[in-house]
């Protein structure tokens, strides 16, 4: 036995050397090549991990392949499908250096791992890239309110941003009983087996009567299936934004990385914006689309420049007289607000200024990169109406709003009643920007003079609180008094004196000019 050792210790060492010049020659050519070329600088890799939607593109366009090494960085970018959940996990543990989804996305999987991660930048929001589309029945008079009174089934994709747009309506336009009974409901795994359930429907309608779609499928339900749009992400504001989320181990190893990363990003968006038909055939090509398809979900995104970003999202300012605003903590607020109600969250102690970081912002708007045009700050400007021009306009949905406390037999706003309002003005201001509103206010049964202008005094203070306290424009905001006239609908099972206690309430309706 001992006169083997020596050929088998031998015969070990032999075979060792050959399989590390087996796998090690790759590995020695590959850093032959980096050392004697202009990749030497690109040795920092940010392993980045999202999904394929489009509003990612850029992070992975051609542009950013060949601008990236000349910042010393380059980008690994892992498709996981959609797989928020995993993403998540692998951030935490440090699979990932940086990952993008949307803002409710990282609430909801990042309160498990304690938010591993800040947001240093937005990167696009959701225009109508996510809709609800259905057949044409299922709202005869386009009133969004009316799915909450209809025995519908929704097919939709789970933890997903369809998820959250169906919640989001549920909340904001207080849908008890889609709240309350979730037998309507039918999850699949993603918009494209919501789309095969759609192809489905129109042979077989007990498939599913909506369904809750992201693009390309939101568009090939529209023009091959004949289905409507119901409700999309372009009729809201301030929910659906995808951000930049980078590990904080990372933004304390490698600040310089991370300012480098955003500073090029923002350069290749510029690029891309000076030359839009080079992107859009870059897009197609990326994307196996046509052209013409990937037009139409371009104009269902908006990407947030770098001076968006700091300007309006993060509130960075660069001069006295630069006027800001923090939109990016009114989404995680808003957000928050909307999965906490619908079940789906419980981080209500989470302090919005804990999971971001605007300084990597505040250093590349250093840097001379210009924005990409003036869009302005997404506000619209009314023109005065007259009666018969609130008449013609379309009502678009009422919106859920707590009961509004006056003080008793006044038209005079207590103080929760105040906080109510004010509540419902950051909604029509950051959420709902581009409706009008009518605030109708309506009483209890008894005098019908009487209530009619009490209401109607009610609606008129509500008004006057969201014009001189919130500067929402008097020519966007109608008063009108009901009185008893119009009173709620009465919800399965509610007692007699419930409902009578819900009569006197104050209502904000969105409306719009009618489409037809």
């Amino acid at each position: 036995m001992q006169k083997l050792r020596g050929p088998i210790f031998l015969f070990l060492f032999v075979a060792t050397c050959l399989v590390a010049y087996y796998f090690g020659k790759d590995l020695l050519f590959d850093k032959n090549q980096i050392d004697t070329s202009d990749a030497t600088t690109s040795a920092q890799p940010i392993n980045v991990a999202g999904d394929g939607y489009l509003g990612y593109w850029f992070i992975n366009s051609p542009k950013m392949k060949a601008m990236a090494p000349r910042k010393g960085f380059h980008i690994n970018f892992s498709d996981d499908g959609g797989a928020y959940a995993e993403r998540l996990e692998k951030f935490a543990d440090g699979t990932y250096d940086c990952i993008v989804l949307p803002v409710n996305s990282y609430l909801q999987h990042g309160l498990d791992h304690k938010y591993p991660g800040v947001i240093v930048a937005a990167i696009s929001e959701s225009k109508g890239a996510d809709a609800i589309v259905g057949f044409g029945d299922v709202l005869p008079t386009g009133k969004i309110n009316e799915l909450n009174n209809s025995d519908l089934k929704i097919v939709y994709t789970g933890e997903s941003p369809s998820a959250f747009l169906l919640d989001l309506t549920i909340f904001d336009f207080d849908f008890d009983r889609l709240q309350r009974d979730r037998s309507w409901r039918k999850e699949v795994g993603s918009s494209e087996e919501a789309y095969e359930q759609a192809r489905k429907a129109l042979k077989d309608r007990s498939v599913g009567d909506a369904f809750v779609l992201w693009e390309p499928e939101v568009s090939k339900a529209i023009n091959k299936l004949g289905m409507k749009e119901l409700w999309s992400s372009n009729k809201f504001g301030g929910y659906i934004i995808d951000v930049f989320v980078f590990n904080r181990k990372f933004v304390s190893s490698k600040p310089e990385v991370i300012s480098d990363f955003l500073t090029t990003y923002f350069r290749v968006l510029g690029h891309y914006s000076s030359n839009k038909e080079e992107m859009i055939k870059e897009m197609s090509r990326s994307t196996k689309l046509d052209q013409d398809v990937v037009k139409t979900m371009v104009s269902k995104i908006d990407w947030f420049d770098l001076f968006e970003n700091g300007n309006e999202q993060f509130g960075v300012q660069r001069s006295p007289d630069t006027k800001v605003s923090d939109k990016i903590v009114n989404t995680i607020i808003a957000c928050a607000n909307v999965m906490e109600n619908t079940g789906n969250y419980d981080g209500s102690d989470l302090d919005p200024y804990r999971i971001i970081n605007s300084s990597f912002l505040e250093a590349s708007m250093q840097s001379g990169i210009r924005g990409l045009g003036q869009k302005g700050n997404g506000a619209r400007s009314f023109d005065a109406l007259d009666d018969s021009d609130w008449g013609a306009l379309a009502e678009v949905g009422t919106m859920r709003v707590e009961p509004i406390n006056f003080q008793s037999g006044t038209n005079t706003l207590d103080y929760d009643g105040e906080e109510v309002v004010d509540r419902a003005a950051k909604m029509l201001v950051n959420n709902y920007p581009h409706y009008r509103v009518i605030v109708r206010g309506h009483t209890g049964n008894g005098d019908a003079q009487a209530n009619a202008a009490l209401s109607s005094a009610r609606a008129e203070e509500v008004m006057k609180r969201l014009v001189n306290q919130h500067q929402i424009a008097p020519e966007r905001i109608r008063a009108e008094g009901a009185g008893a006239t119009k009173p709620p609908a009465r919800k399965a099972g509610e007692p007699e004196r419930a409902y009578r206690l819900r009569m006197p309430r104050v209502e904000f309706i969105l409306v719009e000019s009618n489409p037809l």
